[in-house]
């Protein structure tokens, strides 16, 4: 076990990353297997809400629409807990997603997209074997002024092992089904608006990338896949338009934005 945590702690941040990910995936294929020959109604809500948690508001609303966007303001109370509950998520540190969106964002679908499905291929977009990029430090100038985001971006490991090990004590397979299953299900929906929601799906607005309204990636991640409308607005926090593009995050975000 020491040398397993030596080998952990020499890996680079997104290597890291990548392997919480992979023990996330293993972890949640236990939890379906669980459910599936013994269900459990308690741990399967567990996971709903600690998905719906995660996903609309950690991911969605915090990662996504608050620090990359800005799209809405909000109380330092909630902007902690956006913080706290999408650095669980797994997907990377503030910084990092927020650094590495915003540069999607200003080369969406060009040669210089990192993870671009119609320049990597749909498999390499999927499961986040990107291309490296040279991000400017100006793109994320406003976030690292936070001591907070600073905190949670140099302590990222530790803040989700102490998460772990409070589920631990309450219960073991709470690190399944109100950790890893949450966090392997946020993980593909960030893929699926990567790579489904720019080859499938429908456009409202003429962008100068090949973003769609996708509802397969929309379902997959609680809200995001209307992604042709958040690219021709994207300081704009309601990415459904439309009467029938529902939008669960925007909704959330109404009863916490100032």
């Amino acid at each position: 076990m020491a040398h397993m945590f030596s080998f952990f702690l020499k890996q680079n941040f997104n290597t890291q990353i990548k392997l919480f990910q992979l023990v996330n995936i293993l972890l949640s294929i236990i939890g379906i297997a669980y459910l599936v020959i013994d269900f459990n109604i308690g741990y399967f809500f567990t996971f709903i809400i600690s998905f719906l948690i995660f996903g609309v508001i950690g991911a969605n609303a915090g990662y996504h629409r608050y620090f990359s966007h800005r799209t809405y303001k909000t109380s330092r109370f909630i902007e902690v807990l956006l913080a706290i509950i999408g650095t669980l998520a797994t997907l990377g540190s503030i910084i990092s997603w927020v650094a590495l969106h915003r540069y999607h964002h200003l080369h969406a679908d060009t040669d210089k997209d990192p993870h671009s499905p119609h320049h990597i291929g749909w498999w390499r977009s999927y499961t986040y074997d990107w291309k490296r990029a040279d991000i400017s430090k100006k793109l994320i100038r406003d976030v690292v002024q936070d001591p907070l985001i600073i905190f949670l971006h140099r302590h990222y490991f530790k803040v989700i092992f102490f998460y772990v090990i409070i589920l631990l004590l309450i219960n073991p397979w709470l690190v399944i089904f109100a950790y890893a299953m949450p966090a392997t299900g946020c993980l593909n929906g960030v893929a699926a608006v990567t790579v489904i929601g720019h080859i499938h799906g429908y456009t409202n607005h003429q962008v100068n990338d090949s973003a769609k309204n996708s509802w397969i990636a929309n379902i997959m991640s609680l809200g995001e896949g209307w992604h042709n409308n958040h690219h021709a607005f994207p300081a704009d926090y309601r990415f459904g338009k439309k009467w029938y593009e529902i939008d669960i995050t925007a909704y959330i975000i109404e009863w916490i934005k100032k």
